[in-house]
């Protein structure tokens, strides 16, 4: 279809319709356009960084999930 449609446009309607054409076409458009990444992912080049997981969860239960946290519920009002 896309490749009728480049032929009409270049040689006007009297230019010659088959399926091999309009398939060798879209083969062709397919292959040209760019591909675009998925969205999220990790990104080929980027540096990664290695952090201490278990201790900042450790850490995190110390500051909060205890009997006096490191802050109080006047820090965490509602806005």
């Amino acid at each position: 279809m896309a490749w009728s449609y480049v032929k009409m446009s270049m040689f006007g309607t009297a230019a010659t319709y088959s399926e091999d054409d309009e398939i060798m076409a879209a083969v062709v458009i397919l292959t040209q356009t760019p591909r675009k990444r998925p969205w999220g992912g990790s990104v080929p080049g980027h540096k990664t960084y290695k952090r201490d997981r278990i201790a900042a969860d450790w850490q995190l239960n110390e500051d909060y999930f205890v009997e006096r946290p490191l802050y109080n519920e006047e820090h965490f009002r509602r806005r």
